[in-house]
């Protein structure tokens, strides 16, 4: 299964309780968390989430002020075979496309799934989705 999802992306204070406030926002809107990363600096930390409410999750951090991104990432599930990973890595290289950042998602039934953004969506979701390397959908 390959499959492009709105990413929000949240800039927040790398400091304690400020992820437990962002995601606060979340809760008190009834708003579903389906894939989480956070990259952090020493002042500053980048919140990824995968949504159930993309442009209401927007919306709400704006208000909040927070500075905050929407995006277009691919979700691939990977054929449950050793290697997969890396056949999938060297499918992009090859094709000169960069991983720019990847983490896992969850869904029910699915022994794993990943997060994927690149340099060249549109290229890397074409040759994801025409490989033998992802679940047919």
């Amino acid at each position: 299964m390959i499959s492009m999802v709105k990413q929000i992306s949240v800039f927040i204070e790398n400091k304690v309780g400020h992820l437990a406030a962002a995601t606060d926002i979340l809760a008190k809107n009834d708003i579903n968390i389906l894939a989480l990363f956070v990259y952090d600096s020493q002042e500053y930390a980048i919140l990824r989430l995968i949504v159930d409410k993309p442009y209401e999750t927007v919306e709400l951090f704006r208000e909040n002020g927070k500075v905050v991104r929407i995006k277009d990432v691919m979700v691939i599930e990977p054929v449950n075979e050793p290697g997969m990973m890396n056949k999938i890595f060297h499918l992009l290289a090859a094709n000169d496309i960069n991983v720019d950042y990847a983490y896992p998602y969850a869904k029910t039934g699915a022994p794993y799934m990943l997060v994927l953004a690149t340099s060249d969506q549109e290229k890397a979701y074409d040759l994801i989705s025409h490989s033998e390397y992802v679940i047919n959908q």
